[in-house]
């Protein structure tokens, strides 16, 4: 699953727990049925996030070819509706080497108000 937004000036990663959450139960609430599979969450904006579900069609979807699509609830979900805890990082400079998924920095440092 690739996220985009309008330029893409920046990329980054993203990890979330989500075990806690009932998708059956999201995707009865939505009136998915059993058209639709949720393989994914999408998660769009800043001030106010809106939810969307990236989903197999199953009426649609062969063995040789599966249909996602991004289903768009006419039920309000939150963002805690559908993860539990979200952690989101974004290079935010041109250089590639801080792309890398599996960067991780060397310590936590709290600066202290003067």
């Amino acid at each position: 699953m690739k996220p985009s937004v309008q330029y893409n000036d920046r990329i980054g990663h993203a990890s979330a727990d989500i075990s806690n959450i009932n998708y059956n139960q999201i995707a009865e609430q939505c009136n998915l049925g059993e058209r639709y599979t949720i393989i994914g969450i999408s998660l769009h904006g800043t001030e106010e996030i809106s939810v969307s579900l990236l989903c197999k069609d199953n009426d649609e979807s062969t063995d040789e070819n599966e249909v996602l699509v991004t289903v768009y609830p006419t039920v309000e979900l939150s963002v805690s509706d559908v993860l539990e805890r979200l952690n989101v990082t974004i290079n935010i400079t041109n250089n590639s080497k801080y792309d890398n998924p599996n960067l991780d920095t060397n310590r936590e440092v709290t600066i202290e108000e003067e």
